[in-house]
């Protein structure tokens, strides 16, 4: 047997890690309408030894990672200069500008934090 076959047959000793190639499975059967109870039978029958809270807070940690993934924007890259968007990745790149065309702070005022020494009195 070689190094390689014998790694592929050690078991993965992380019950979430084993568990990640069947949520999709398991999130379609939801879907379908089989219970929870029912799916974590099924998983301890065949090895998982999970409770429920343990089967809960998995299933949370998957739906909340399947989330921000699909909420996470497509990145947008000019992949070809036109006319049109050239002047808009020219203007992208280009770091320096002047002073008349950054936007006026507001003026800044002085601020003692020990108070009004008149008031003081």
């Amino acid at each position: 047997m070689t190094f390689e076959a014998a790694l592929q047959q050690l078991e993965v000793g992380r019950k979430a890690k084993r568990l990640r190639k069947l949520w999709p499975t398991i999130e379609g059967r939801l879907a379908e309408g089989v219970s929870h109870a029912e799916i974590l039978a099924l998983l301890n029958q065949n090895g998982f030894a999970l409770t429920e809270r343990t089967y809960k807070s998995y299933l949370y940690r998957y739906r909340k990672r399947r989330r921000a993934r699909e909420q996470q924007p497509a990145p947008t890259h000019i992949s070809t200069l036109t006319p049109e968007n050239a002047d808009l990745a020219q203007g992208a790149t280009s770091s320096t500008s002047t002073e008349a065309e950054r936007p006026k702070r507001p003026p800044i005022f002085e601020y003692d934090p020990r108070g009004i020494p008149e008031l003081l009195r």
